[in-house]
Protein backbone atom coordinates (compact mmCIF):
# COMPACT_ATOMS: atom_id res chain seq x y z
CA UNK A 1 0.00 0.00 0.00
CA UNK A 2 2.89 2.38 0.69
CA UNK A 3 4.06 1.71 -2.86
CA UNK A 4 0.60 2.67 -4.19
CA UNK A 5 0.78 6.04 -2.47
CA UNK A 6 3.81 6.90 -4.59
CA UNK A 7 2.01 6.07 -7.83
CA UNK A 8 -1.26 7.91 -7.06
CA UNK A 9 0.37 11.22 -8.01
CA UNK A 10 1.49 9.77 -11.34
CA UNK A 11 -2.04 8.84 -12.48
CA UNK A 12 -3.13 12.32 -13.57
CA UNK A 13 0.30 12.94 -15.07
CA UNK A 14 -0.18 9.82 -17.17
CA UNK A 15 -3.52 11.11 -18.49
CA UNK A 16 -2.06 14.53 -19.27
CA UNK A 17 1.04 13.11 -20.96
CA UNK A 18 3.33 14.81 -18.46
CA UNK A 19 5.36 11.78 -17.37
CA UNK A 20 8.80 10.91 -18.64
CA UNK A 21 9.15 7.63 -20.50
CA UNK A 22 10.77 6.02 -17.45
CA UNK A 23 7.92 7.13 -15.19
CA UNK A 24 5.34 5.86 -17.70
CA UNK A 25 7.00 2.45 -17.89
CA UNK A 26 7.25 2.26 -14.10
CA UNK A 27 3.59 3.25 -13.66
CA UNK A 28 2.39 0.81 -16.31
CA UNK A 29 4.28 -2.02 -14.60
CA UNK A 30 2.64 -1.06 -11.30
CA UNK A 31 -0.82 -0.88 -12.89
CA UNK A 32 -0.37 -4.42 -14.26
CA UNK A 33 0.33 -5.71 -10.73
CA UNK A 34 -2.08 -3.52 -8.68
CA UNK A 35 -5.82 -3.84 -9.22
CA UNK A 36 -6.61 -0.96 -6.84
CA UNK A 37 -4.45 1.56 -8.70
CA UNK A 38 -5.71 0.23 -12.03
CA UNK A 39 -9.31 0.86 -10.89
CA UNK A 40 -8.36 4.36 -9.77
CA UNK A 41 -6.70 5.02 -13.12
CA UNK A 42 -9.73 3.76 -15.05
CA UNK A 43 -12.06 5.95 -12.95
CA UNK A 44 -9.80 8.96 -13.48
CA UNK A 45 -9.70 8.28 -17.23
CA UNK A 46 -13.52 8.05 -17.42
CA UNK A 47 -13.82 11.32 -15.49
CA UNK A 48 -11.29 12.96 -17.80
CA UNK A 49 -13.27 11.83 -20.87
CA UNK A 50 -16.47 13.26 -19.39
CA UNK A 51 -14.77 16.58 -18.62
CA UNK A 52 -13.41 16.87 -22.15
CA UNK A 53 -16.93 16.46 -23.51
CA UNK A 54 -18.15 19.48 -21.54
CA UNK A 55 -18.01 22.87 -23.24
CA UNK A 56 -16.25 25.51 -21.20
CA UNK A 57 -18.24 28.55 -22.28
CA UNK A 58 -19.01 30.25 -19.02
CA UNK A 59 -22.18 32.20 -18.49
CA UNK A 60 -20.08 35.27 -17.87
CA UNK A 61 -18.66 34.99 -21.40
CA UNK A 62 -22.14 34.84 -22.89
CA UNK A 63 -23.27 37.78 -20.78
CA UNK A 64 -20.19 39.78 -21.77
CA UNK A 65 -20.77 39.06 -25.46
CA UNK A 66 -24.39 40.19 -25.15
CA UNK A 67 -23.37 43.34 -23.29
CA UNK A 68 -20.68 44.34 -25.80
CA UNK A 69 -23.14 43.89 -28.67
CA UNK A 70 -25.51 46.49 -27.25
CA UNK A 71 -25.53 49.55 -29.51
CA UNK A 72 -24.63 52.07 -26.82
CA UNK A 73 -22.04 50.11 -24.82
CA UNK A 74 -19.01 51.23 -26.84
CA UNK A 75 -20.09 54.88 -26.77
CA UNK A 76 -20.72 54.76 -23.02
CA UNK A 77 -17.38 53.05 -22.38
CA UNK A 78 -15.46 55.52 -24.51
CA UNK A 79 -17.27 58.51 -22.98
CA UNK A 80 -16.52 57.21 -19.49
CA UNK A 81 -12.84 56.74 -20.28
CA UNK A 82 -12.69 60.20 -21.81
CA UNK A 83 -14.33 61.74 -18.75
CA UNK A 84 -11.98 59.94 -16.35
CA UNK A 85 -8.89 60.80 -18.39
CA UNK A 86 -10.01 64.39 -18.95
CA UNK A 87 -10.89 64.90 -15.30
CA UNK A 88 -7.56 63.48 -14.20
CA UNK A 89 -5.66 65.66 -16.67
CA UNK A 90 -7.64 68.78 -15.65
CA UNK A 91 -7.02 68.07 -11.98
CA UNK A 92 -3.29 67.60 -12.58
CA UNK A 93 -3.12 70.76 -14.67
CA UNK A 94 -4.97 72.76 -11.99
CA UNK A 95 -2.73 71.43 -9.22
CA UNK A 96 0.40 72.01 -11.27
CA UNK A 97 -0.51 75.59 -12.24
CA UNK A 98 -1.60 76.43 -8.69
CA UNK A 99 1.64 75.04 -7.30
CA UNK A 100 3.79 76.91 -9.81
CA UNK A 101 1.92 80.18 -9.26
CA UNK A 102 2.45 80.01 -5.49
CA UNK A 103 5.51 82.17 -4.82
CA UNK A 104 5.98 80.81 -1.30
CA UNK A 105 7.09 77.41 -2.64
CA UNK A 106 10.78 76.83 -3.31
CA UNK A 107 12.18 76.12 -6.74
CA UNK A 108 13.19 72.54 -5.85
CA UNK A 109 9.56 71.50 -5.38
CA UNK A 110 8.56 73.19 -8.63
CA UNK A 111 11.33 71.47 -10.59
CA UNK A 112 10.51 68.10 -9.01
CA UNK A 113 6.81 68.54 -9.79
CA UNK A 114 7.59 69.55 -13.36
CA UNK A 115 9.82 66.48 -13.75
CA UNK A 116 7.04 64.19 -12.50
CA UNK A 117 4.43 65.67 -14.84
CA UNK A 118 6.76 65.71 -17.84
CA UNK A 119 7.88 62.15 -17.11
CA UNK A 120 4.26 61.02 -16.85
CA UNK A 121 3.35 62.67 -20.15
CA UNK A 122 6.37 61.17 -21.93
CA UNK A 123 5.56 57.73 -20.55
CA UNK A 124 1.91 58.09 -21.51
CA UNK A 125 2.92 59.12 -25.02
CA UNK A 126 5.22 56.12 -25.37
CA UNK A 127 2.53 53.73 -24.19
CA UNK A 128 0.02 55.18 -26.65
CA UNK A 129 2.51 54.96 -29.54
CA UNK A 130 3.42 51.38 -28.60
CA UNK A 131 -0.25 50.37 -28.41
CA UNK A 132 -0.98 51.90 -31.82
CA UNK A 133 1.98 50.15 -33.43
CA UNK A 134 1.10 46.85 -31.77
CA UNK A 135 -2.50 47.12 -32.95
CA UNK A 136 -1.37 47.63 -36.55
CA UNK A 137 0.46 44.29 -36.62
CA UNK A 138 -1.74 42.32 -34.20
CA UNK A 139 -2.75 39.11 -35.98
CA UNK A 140 -5.57 38.50 -33.48
CA UNK A 141 -7.40 41.84 -33.75
CA UNK A 142 -10.07 40.34 -36.00
CA UNK A 143 -10.89 37.50 -33.61
CA UNK A 144 -14.17 37.97 -31.81
CA UNK A 145 -13.95 37.80 -28.04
Amino acid sequence: MAECKRYKGFLSGMLDGELTSEESVELNEHLIRCASCRADYDELRRTDEKLEAIGFTEITDAAARAFWKLPYSRAVRNASLLMIGGGYAAFLLYAFVTFLADSSEGSFGKVASAAIVIGFLVLLGMVVIERIQTYKVDPYKEIER
